[in-house]
């Protein structure tokens, strides 16, 4: 099925409203999963380069202590996206499940009634459904988007070649990314991390509906899931609904990163 065809599909069994399906919960997650996954990153940089670490804005400096390592950006980036996974899932699996909900055959009426039906048909614990499979994906996912971003970035603002399209502070004269340079890195950052968990997150959503459509004895775990998929579909059904994917993450994290450098601005001094 191709991308129009799948528009078109959900367009006509939902209307034109379908397509926002889900995005109440969405906005309702990424809040304080955004939040708390920029807070955990900066902090630990703070922890494992100290408070007056150099930014990326700053000169390359290798031999600086100072200076923030790839190995600091992987090991903060994991740990952010491990907190804000594990602090926010419960919402990701009640938007995963009302997203997948089809028409007429509705099992939840809203976010609050979904809450209640799993947490009564399948225990507190059943709000974690999945969590496993998730965290293979936000663990690698979160790490190799900052590594990615912050070498980028660092690149970019040192290289001679994106010289026109850098902006220069009028007071200090420090050379910092435009919105069109960090549009590109967040871009670039989302692209590859995307690439290489797309698997993991495709057997993850799986796992999240499974409490939906199957009875418990009929659920399989991570490693079944994963046999499953490699002997109905081979490889490249793990890989099924990437180019949508894609798609989705370039403009979002892009703009992640942006707004997040602009607050950064404007917030800090």
């Amino acid at each position: 099925m191709t991308i129009r065809e799948g528009l078109s599909k959900i367009v006509e069994r939902g209307g034109v409203m379908s397509l926002w399906k889900g995005n109440g919960t969405s906005c309702l997650h990424r809040f304080p999963f955004s939040a708390i996954n920029f807070y955990c990153y900066e902090g630990m940089l703070d922890i494992l380069n100290g408070p007056q670490r150099l930014s990326d804005d700053d000169e390359d400096n290798a031999s600086n202590p100072k200076e923030v390592s790839t190995l600091s950006r992987l090991a903060a980036g994991a740990v952010a996206g491990t907190t804000a996974c594990v602090a926010c899932y419960p919402l990701d699996l009640v938007r995963t499940r009302l997203t997948t909900q089809l028409d007429g055959k509705e099992t939840y009426r809203g976010i609050t009634d979904a809450f209640a039906k799993i947490a009564k048909n399948e225990g507190s614990m059943g709000l974690y459904s999945g969590l496993g499979p998730t965290l293979m994906v936000a663990v690698p996912n979160f790490s190799i988007s900052w590594v990615v971003y912050g070498s980028l970035k660092e690149y970019m603002i040192e290289d001679e070649l994106f010289y026109n399209l850098r902006k220069v502070d009028v007071d200090t004269g420090e050379h910092k990314l435009g919105h069109i340079l960090t549009l590109c890195c967040g871009a670039a950052s989302g692209i590859l991390s995307t690439l290489v968990t797309f698997p993991f997150d495709t057997v993850r959503r799986r796992m999240q509906i499974q409490g939906q459509h199957f009875a418990p004895e009929e659920r399989l775990t991570g490693v079944q899931m994963i046999r499953s998929l490699l002997k109905k579909d081979g490889v490249k059904g793990f890989y099924r609904g990437l180019r949508p994917e894609v798609l989705k993450v370039v403009p979002m994290v892009g703009t992640m990163f942006t707004v997040y450098e602009m607050l950064k601005d404007k917030l800090l001094p």
